[in-house]
């Protein structure tokens, strides 16, 4: 994967991470509902990471 894709794929998980976390925080949920979003937000977290760290290679 090249440089450019991996910052177009960061560019998307940052916002897709900024709207849920935005969301999560505005809006009530159900229990349930909110546990898989934060879910989601840790997953999203771990996966920039990881893209962050390939690109530093």
């Amino acid at each position: 994967m090249s440089i450019e894709e991996l910052n177009k794929i960061i560019a998307v998980k940052k916002m897709d991470l900024e709207e849920c976390e935005q969301e999560l925080n505005s809006r009530y949920y159900p229990s349930i509902v909110r546990m898989a979003m934060m879910n989601y937000i840790l997953v999203l977290q771990e996966q920039l990471e990881k893209f962050n760290h390939a690109i530093k290679k």
